[in-house]
């Protein structure tokens, strides 16, 4: 889950980046300007996209206690892709749902 939040940060990055070098089209004075802001905004979602695009092949699928649908989940707290419930993993390897202290 956290590695799609990081995607969608990565996404947002470029379209962001890319808004931006279009806006530049309507101000002459603030073209160089806008082009190098929106430049590093794709450049940062690309980076973004690097970092957390590919998904670890050696991830293990597990079951959704809630849902019940298989979701690949990283580190010790993580929630399922397909309905948000949060869950942690236990001493024996397995993930058991939680409620998050916030």
């Amino acid at each position: 889950m956290k590695s799609n939040r990081w995607r969608n940060w990565g996404l947002v990055c470029m379209f962001g980046g890319f808004f931006v070098m279009y806006c530049g089209m309507y101000s002459r004075a603030l073209l160089p300007y806008l082009l190098v802001v929106g430049g590093i905004g794709v450049v940062a979602g690309i980076l973004i996209y690097f970092r957390f695009g590919p998904v670890n092949p050696s991830i293990a699928e597990i079951e959704c206690p809630r849902c019940g649908k298989r979701t690949r989940l990283t580190g010790l707290e993580d929630a399922c892709s397909h309905c948000q419930q949060p869950l942690r993993k236990t001493n024996d390897g397995s993930y058991e749902p939680y409620v998050p202290q916030e």
